[in-house]
């Protein structure tokens, strides 16, 4: 009896919820995965890959250099032309020294070029590091990365005049999903925030509660 009113109480839900157990639509998300490639993400527990980078100030940045001093908060951005992507900004700008003062440092990894990464720190006056991922190889090693589709590339054209693979100083369109990374000390991943949906972020909450596990 039990099992069946659960039955029934689930089945409600997922009626309401019709995306409830279900993929996400990629290609409305502009995500391409016809290759077969779909960018999940590193998980929690696993080995941070190393990575180095200049960040808006010219400066050469490597993480090991980085966990060295504390935890570091890694995350994902699109774009300067992504709304979602200038808010999330300034939501962790606000928060920057909250998350300092827990003794972590917050990394930003993008693919614009690094003109425009320079417009985006101007624009939001972020304090924390910016890296240019000229090579892609941070989003790749990360698991994050996609080919963008022809319709989502012509939407964002259309819709901000924005040619997405100029925009990264490339031929092809690729972006990050917009995943948010605590690596520890050791150079574990000891929580991870990953969704194929870009309007789902790593809230500041979410990140000074996770940011104890690596402390």
């Amino acid at each position: 009896m039990k099992r069946g009113i659960l039955y029934l109480i689930l089945l409600g839900f997922v009626l309401i919820n019709p995306v409830f157990g279900q993929e996400p639509d990629y290609a409305k998300l502009g995500i391409d995965i016809s290759d077969g490639n779909i960018p999940a993400g590193l998980k929690a527990g696993e080995k941070a890959p190393g990575f180095t980078g200049y960040d808006q100030a010219g400066t050469q940045t490597e993480l090991k250099n980085l966990i060295a001093k504390g935890p570091v908060v890694l995350f994902f951005y699109r774009g300067k032309w992504s709304a979602e992507c200038s808010s999330y900004l300034n939501n962790l700008q606000d928060s920057v020294n909250i998350i300092s003062d827990l003794g972590a440092s917050l990394v930003a990894i993008t693919p614009e070029s690094i003109e425009n990464v320079e417009q985006t720190v101007k624009f939001h006056k972020l304090t924390f590091r910016v890296i240019y991922d000229c090579q892609e190889k941070i989003m790749m090693d990360y698991l994050l990365m996609y080919t963008v589709t022809r319709e989502y590339q012509e939407k964002i054209k259309t819709s901000l005049s924005i040619d997405i693979a100029a925009n990264n100083g490339r031929e092809t369109a690729h972006l990050p999903v917009t995943g948010t990374y605590i690596i520890s000390r050791e150079g574990m991943i000891t929580a991870a925030f990953t969704d194929p949906d870009f309007s789902k972020r790593a809230s500041v909450k979410w990140i000074i509660r996770n940011l104890a596990s690596a402390l």
